[in-house]
């Protein structure tokens, strides 16, 4: 039986509960043996904000994800050089795995979907991967191309920018992010 992988990239500027409540519904609903966590060093669509580093972003990650077994980060955007673009990632990542014949499945906010048709060589990428599109929770229903699946899975109504205005603020982010990531915002003085 062919694995199903599902590729979940983001700035993940910090990443949060409702990333890891999204992963696990779509590992659920799609039968995915492994989600691959990809974090963006450069996105040619978002600028970043604050003070994290690929570096702090990607270990921040690898701390959220440790212990699930079928969470796996993914290196390949933070070591090649900016900016990151979709089509180059998974044609990296399927070159590298020995398993050829996998089902791929690309993870994306359906906030993103509405830009899909600005990103570089789509319709290549359309045939490599299936897109799931997952409704961000409190958003307006976005528009898509109607044949992009959709799932609807449970998550927060919860953003990285409504955490770093939080820790900015000086409020709590206990309960909004994995503790492990939070002592690491915490010790590095992240987002202040």
């Amino acid at each position: 039986m062919a694995l199903r992988i599902g590729i979940l990239g983001g700035t993940f500027n910090p990443v949060h509960n409702g990333h890891l409540l999204l992963a696990e519904g779509a590992r659920r609903q799609l039968s995915l043996d492994q989600v691959l966590w990809v974090p963006a060093n450069a996105p040619p669509h978002k600028p970043l904000e604050g003070n994290a580093t690929p570096e702090d972003r990607c270990r921040m990650v690898e701390l959220a994800i440790a212990g699930h077994p079928a969470f796996r980060l993914s290196r390949i955007e933070l070591d090649r050089p900016p900016p990151s673009y979709t089509i180059e990632t998974v044609r990296q990542l399927q070159a590298s795995l020995t398993e050829k014949n996998a089902t791929w499945y690309l993870l994306i906010g359906s906030d993103l979907a509405k830009e899909l048709p600005t990103w570089r060589e789509i319709e290549m990428l359309r045939r490599l991967v299936e897109f799931v599109v997952i409704p961000r929770p409190g958003a307006a229903p976005a528009r898509h191309p109607p044949d992009l699946k959709q799932i609807q899975v449970e998550t927060l109504n919860l953003s990285a920018s409504e955490i770093r205005t939080r820790i900015r603020e000086g409020r709590s982010i206990e309960g909004l992010v994995p503790e492990p990531v939070r002592r690491y915002i915490e010790e590095h003085r992240l987002y202040r």
